[in-house]
């Protein structure tokens, strides 16, 4: 009753104030399940459903606020599915002025995926996303998002089983897909049952840097992507410590 009474306000506020519309997108995980059982995250960070809620803002013509409604969405996962993820992060890949929402997706038996939806006629729905990497219990650390090259696309960085293999993997988003542009390194972001992923991305004036640590935890590091696609490294520090990690990401060091 109460999605059909939203949607009634809706449909109303849409029908009064045509003139000017605005949308924004909010997403949650909800529902944790133990029906994967990896706990890379610890427990209960593995969930059967993602939330999201999509506003639109209506105004006059002259742009002055005159309502809202926000309906919301539950994407529920089959039994063989999960999201696997510490929350859902935001970015516009596809620059229509909305937010995709970007999450980790596992398989039972095929292990990890980056999925990417999009908000389009206010409703979520699937806009890209990798190939499951094959094999249960190998996860993806995210990154962050940023156009890391400077070619005007959006750009999706991750950790590749940052307790294992520690690959930097970056996948570029371009033409409804996600295009891998580098793959290589030996990094990490992750300690195996933190519900914390490390670093991150940074902007201090020169373009975007990928904030990781070594593989073995001995140094932080920032990484660049070079306008060849390859990418450059320098240490920033001996010490691995969140406080560390966050002095970096505020640019402190």
């Amino acid at each position: 009753m109460r999605r059909a009474v939203t949607l009634a306000f809706a449909l109303v506020t849409a029908a009064a104030l045509p003139a000017r519309a605005e949308m924004s997108v909010a997403a949650r995980f909800t529902e944790p399940t133990d029906r994967y059982g990896h706990r890379a995250l610890g427990p209960e960070h593995e969930f059967a459903n993602l939330q999201i809620d999509v506003t639109r803002k209506a105004g006059d013509a002259k742009g002055l606020f005159s309502g809202h409604s926000t309906l919301t969405y539950d994407l529920r996962l089959d039994p063989d599915l999960v999201y696997e993820d510490t929350a859902p992060r935001l970015s516009d890949l596809d620059g229509d002025g909305i937010d995709e929402v970007i999450v980790v997706q596992s398989h039972l038996r095929l292990g990890s995926r980056l999925l990417v939806l999009t908000v389009k006629s206010g409703k979520p729905k699937f806009l890209a996303a990798t190939d499951f990497v094959g094999e249960p219990n190998h996860w993806l650390a995210p990154i962050g998002v940023a156009d890391f090259d400077g070619n005007g696309h959006r750009d999706i960085a991750l950790i590749d089983a940052p307790h294992r293999l520690g690959v930097l993997r970056i996948f570029e988003y371009r033409n409804g897909a996600l295009h891998p542009s580098f793959a290589g390194g030996r990094f990490t972001n992750h300690h195996f049952g933190s519900d914390t992923i490390m670093g991150g991305l940074r902007d201090c004036g020169a373009g975007p840097e990928i904030i990781v640590a070594s593989f073995d935890w001995s140094g932080l590091l920032s990484l660049s992507v070079t306008p060849k696609q390859t990418v450059a490294w320098r240490r920033l520090a001996d010490d691995t410590s969140p406080a560390r990690f966050a002095k970096a990401i505020g640019c402190g060091i």
